[in-house]
């Protein structure tokens, strides 16, 4: 995986930052999302670097990278981000982000609006929508959501009893199978799982979700951003269950267009084809 990249381990202020660095031409930035790592974009990094400087980064206390502080919000995670960025000599750039990662981009959009060139949000809704449209049906799905926001050690102790088991539970439950994700991916996937420091993350993130990000949010509300935003989800989740995709995102990005995927949750890594040429369709047209 990931021929021809450069491996670089940066040092942000609260973190150490873990990146594959790879390709000639404008700086785009990959981030990965829960439970996965910067791995998961092994199937479109080879071709993407064929026209554009890729990053593909473990966020904070996920992968290989290392929190050096227990702050978890996606405020912290933009900022890591950002100072990799510009470590890296760019100051500028496309986000392609899924999950977890799509959120702290949206996030690094309303704290440096003047990084951000444009934005590709991969199978989520904004935050607030999905606490604000939480029903019992989005509830059984999102459990994780709420178990990994309780407070003390509970989650964190549970999972490190079996965390590969606690990892292919998590990947079933967003996709339905396991059988999608490459043998070689799932084995850093477990390498990262068997981490208690990454489990810490995982709790950390969410617990944040639920608190601190919603906060920032709520204050950020009505605030948004010209740039060009590509919304893609995948028709088989639960993303679109409630919301039309596009039109939550056009609250905070007036310009995002988008569709559906025929796949789950981690379409990337199910359908990589279609979604490198989505990518590829929008990044073209910046």
């Amino acid at each position: 995986m990931f021929v021809g990249f450069e491996t670089l381990d940066v040092t942000v202020s609260g973190a150490t930052i873990h990146a594959r660095v790879g390709g000639k031409g404008e700086p785009l930035l990959l981030l990965h999302g829960y439970p996965q790592t910067h791995v998961m974009w092994h199937v479109i990094a080879e071709e993407l670097v064929k026209s554009y400087r890729v990053v593909a980064a473990d966020l904070r206390g996920y992968g290989d990278s290392v929190a050096r502080e227990g702050n978890f919000t996606f405020r912290a995670m933009a900022q890591d981000l950002i100072e990799m960025m510009r470590q890296l000599g760019y100051t500028n750039f496309h986000v392609v982000a899924h999950d977890r990662g799509a959120r702290t981009a949206h996030r690094m959009t309303l704290d440096h609006p003047e990084a951000v060139r444009s934005i590709a949000l991969l199978d989520i809704l904004p935050t607030l929508d999905v606490w604000r449209t939480m029903d019992d049906w989005l509830a059984r799905r999102y459990y994780h959501w709420m178990f990994l926001s309780q407070p003390g050690e509970m989650p964190y102790r549970l999972i490190n009893s079996d965390p590969v088991l606690f990892l292919h539970s998590a990947l079933i439950g967003l996709s339905g199978e396991t059988k999608l994700f490459a043998k070689e991916a799932m084995a850093e996937y477990e390498r990262a799982a068997r981490n208690p420091a990454v489990i810490a993350a995982w709790c950390g993130d969410y617990t944040a979700a639920a608190t601190t990000d919603l906060e920032h949010d709520r204050e950020d509300f009505g605030r948004t951003s010209p740039i060009p935003c590509l919304v893609l989800w995948g028709s088989r989740g639960v993303v679109a269950h409630h919301l039309d995709p596009v039109i939550a995102w056009q609250a905070w990005f007036p310009a995002a267009a988008g569709r559906a995927v025929e796949a789950g949750h981690f379409l990337v890594e199910e359908r990589p084809a279609e979604v490198l040429e989505a990518l590829l369709e929008h990044l073209k047209q910046v």
